[in-house]
């Protein structure tokens, strides 16, 4: 593959036809009334955490003269200064400093909005006071940025968007925001005569003795982060850029997925040219070098019409749902009037406009970042643009350091034979635009953050070394598409997709030597399939999964996953000591279940005690200093005692026993020194007797689903702010008419039913013979435990089918 331009300083050609797509739909909640993620009320604790993530990502004070050589892209060869007005005194009118914000930004909004009939401050573009179109200008999470750069062509939808829209950053393409105060600048420039060795020891964050002050910073600076989040969530982008002023002396950032860019400081009342020549040079340019992805194009009325059919036909056969609730159910990935074109590109084929490119329909992602760095993931129900084939296309920023592709494990996951594992389709990086044959080379979507951060003008940030990774956007499109674990509808469901995860973690461990890494709520799906009356859970998302060694040790040192449901063994050691092994996949696979069970299960807490079980079972932290978090110790806890579960009171008897069986299979049977290990019989050998002999032993509820509330009070009273009232999934209905007797689904009753997932089923061999564990798991538990009896995974790594064609690439 071929290497990326290590700068920016290369000039895009855009591609005739392609047009941005603006406003995208973002994610709903799982009462699909509200968009995921951006709550108001957790506003405060969003934009603290950018700060906390983005400190160590931030690079800078760059030089200006050499952000706008290499962190700019040139203007086209046809743009001229001829348009542009005069730099000379364009910003006299902005005050040094004021007592607020608007004291600033309004003289500023005139002088940038001044044109004549021939010349513009920034050709083809226009700004807008957005700050006075939030309905609580003042309140994060209503806030909207003081100034927002809209297109002209983009002027009519914009000025149509109401008080109570946010849609203004999924037309933004810069922002501006701005404190009254230059001493609250969050940056501060080492002396001019710095050499790179003392520039290396500078922190180039502003911090403040006085907490008052530090306090307003870091919520200035938190809530400029959010915007930019917003921005990227709300537009297909691999970077973003802002102003941000001090009074008068302003500061360029450029954002990507790995970090952001920070200039030197410089005053536009005394160098009024270097705004001017930054505007003139980013009206000038290509829609890609402003950052925008021009792989996902707008889809024609015919189109969004062949996608939403194709959706709904799909839930149709996932939910067995009809009427209000299908339409309900349509919404959480249909959006009317925004649907795109994302274009895919295959893994070491040549990318050239004359070949072929591999096109999906797309609307509202099931899943959308709200965070600024990392990977940055989107996930779409998908339709082929030529079959009406559902497929799932996920759009993320890989690592660089990664080893390997995750298409290429799943690929392999399929050829090994791994049960309930997605089947691949096709997948590869994405360009940003692309060649017009093969003596070119493409050019990728890519972190550039990264390559300067070792540049002699880089200071230390916040008390640290800068540390960011090298990024590439990715694509991967499976064939396998469900819904999240926030739909189960019982104790049965519950357990048997767990048990399906956990069998697919075991033939991967035994077939590919891999364990996971990162087994999570959101990385497991429900698929129905033909002819099972209950749901089958797949395991998703193995960029983390990593090899393991003869000891069954992680090959890679390293915490990964999620927090609230990684294991305690992992969440009490250092950061350098640690290797994952499966059985902390499965001790996260049991955090799971009982997450779940507690969100979604009858029992006796009431809304504070349930808060309080989250809060120190899920999310424990304790941090010393600077050092890496550390946590688990109420997990540790109740695997001793079990006492959390006693206290619960579930109303499912059977899943109140499967939960203290497991944790007496791993019954840790002391603390050593840094924690302690597993039990002897906290083996996937007992565990998988165990629990396959429980689901064909146990009645498991099937329809006792029920919604808890986590929401936690907030620092600030919103109970005014927002009236609308919450809403509920759609419920699991009745499967089509016609379906046979063990397809339907039941009615909702409160009687207790035999699980009858296993019966009937062909027996698969086990991968191992073990002996009974000599465990007192309840008076129902039969003497000999059985081998493991599931279902053939129909087809998976028997053959892979190829990636369908979708059509050619439409570039004109």
């Amino acid at each position: 593959m071929n290497a990326p331009s290590s700068t920016l300083s290369l000039g895009y050609t855009p591609e005739p036809g392609k047009r941005c797509v603006y406003d995208v739909p973002l994610a709903l909640d799982a009462n699909l009334s509200h968009t995921a993620g951006l709550d108001p009320r957790h506003a405060h604790a969003r934009n603290e955490d950018h700060v906390y993530d983005m400190l160590r990502c931030i690079v800078g004070p760059m030089p200006f003269d050499q952000f706008m050589d290499q962190a700019m892209s040139k203007p086209h060869s046809r743009s001229s200064k001829s348009a542009v007005l005069s730099a000379r005194n364009a910003f006299r009118s902005v005050p040094p400093a004021a007592r607020e914000p608007e004291q600033i930004y309004q003289p500023l909004l005139d002088a940038l909005n001044k044109r004549t009939r021939y010349k513009s401050r920034c050709p083809g573009m226009y700004f807008e006071d957005t700050a006075r179109r939030s309905t609580h200008p003042r309140y994060p999470g209503f806030a909207k940025p003081h100034i927002c750069c809209f297109t002209e062509r983009n002027r009519e939808a914009v000025q149509q968007l109401g008080r109570h829209s946010r849609s203004e950053l999924g037309y933004a393409e810069l922002i501006i925001q701005v404190t009254a105060d230059p001493s609250r600048d969050p940056f501060v420039d080492p002396p001019a005569d710095f050499t790179a060795e003392q520039r290396a020891s500078f922190d180039f964050y502003s911090r403040r003795t006085d907490r008052t002050e530090r306090k307003a910073i870091e919520e200035a600076l938190g809530m400029h982060m959010g915007f930019v989040a917003e921005a990227f969530a709300r537009q297909h982008r691999h970077a973003f850029y802002s102003i941000y002023l001090a009074g008068s002396r302003a500061r360029l950032y450029r954002w990507d997925r790995a970090g952001c860019i920070v200039t030197e400081a410089f005053d536009i009342r005394e160098n009024p040219e270097r705004l001017c020549d930054f505007l003139w040079r980013f009206a000038s340019t290509s829609d890609q070098a402003r950052g925008h992805d021009t792989t996902v194009t707008n889809a024609s009325p015919e189109q969004e019409i062949q996608f939403r059919d194709a959706i709904r036909e799909h839930i149709r056969l996932q939910l067995g749902v009809e009427g209000e609730e299908l339409e309900k159910a349509l919404t959480q990935h249909y959006a009317p009037g925004r649907v795109a074109i994302m274009d895919v590109y295959a893994h070491r084929q040549p990318i050239v406009a004359t070949g072929d490119v591999y096109r999906f329909l797309i609307s509202r992602p099931v899943v959308s970042p709200v965070k600024l760095v990392g990977r940055c993931t989107w996930g779409y129900w998908a339709v082929g643009l030529v079959a009406p084939h559902i497929f799932f296309v996920k759009d993320t920023w890989r690592f660089k350091s990664d080893k390997g592709m995750e298409g290429d494990l799943l690929w392999y996951l399929n050829n090994r034979e791994v049960r309930n594992v997605p089947v691949f389709a096709v997948h590869g990086d994405v360009p940003i635009c692309v060649p017009r044959d093969e003596s070119e080379a493409p050019l990728w979507q890519e972190s550039v953050t990264a390559q300067w951060k070792r540049q002699p003008w880089v200071c230390r940030i916040a008390r640290k070394t800068v540390s960011l990774h090298d990024q590439q956007r990715y694509r991967l499109v499976s064939d396998t598409v469900g819904y999240g674990l926030s739909t189960l509808q019982g104790t049965e469901e519950l357990l048997h997709t767990t048990f399906d995860v956990f069998i697919a973690m075991r033939y991967a461990l035994a077939k590919a030597s891999l364990i996971h890494r990162d087994i999570s709520v959101g990385n497991i799906i429900l698929v129905r399939v033909p002819g099972e009356r209950v749901r089958r859970g797949y395991l998703i998302d193995w960029e983390v999964s990593t090899k393991v060694n003869e000891s069954g040790e992680a090959i890679h040192v390293g915490r990964t996953g999620t927090w609230l449901f990684t294991s305690w063994r992992i969440l009490q050691k250092a950061e350098s000591e640690i290797k994952h092994t499966f059985l902390d996949d499965v001790e996260s696979l049991v955090h799971v279940v009982m997450y779940c069970a507690l969100r979604y299960l009858p029992h006796g807490l009431d809304h504070n005690e349930l808060l309080n079980v989250i809060a120190s079972y899920f999310e424990e932290k304790i941090r010393v200093g600077d050092g890496p978090a550390r946590g688990g110790e109420t997990k540790l806890t109740n695997a001793f005692t079990l006492y959390i579960i006693r206290n619960v009171n579930f109303d499912s008897a059977p899943l109140e026993e499967w939960l203290g069986s497991m944790w007496r299979l791993q019954n840790p049977p002391r603390r050593i020194e840094g924690g302690a290990e597993y039990g002897p019989q906290w083996t996937g050998d007992h565990i998988e007797a165990f629990w396959s002999e429980f689901l064909k032993t146990y009645e498991l509820e099937r329809d006792n689903r029920v919604v808890n509330d986590i929401t936690r009070p907030e620092r600030e009273d919103y109970s005014n702010l927002s009236a609308t009232q919450p809403t509920f999934p759609p419920r699991l209905g009745k499967r089509p008419a016609g379906a046979s007797r063990s397809e339907d689904t039941a009615a909702p009753d409160t009687k207790r039913r035999r699980s009858m997932r296993l019966q009937g089923l062909a027996a698969a061999p086990a991968l191992t013979t073990v002996a009974t564990p000599t465990l007192d798991v309840g008076p129902r538990r039969s003497e000999r435990l059985k081998a493991i009896q599931g279902h053939t995974q129909s087809g998976i790594g028997a053959r892979i089918a190829p990636a369908r064609k979708i059509s050619r690439p439409c570039m004109s």
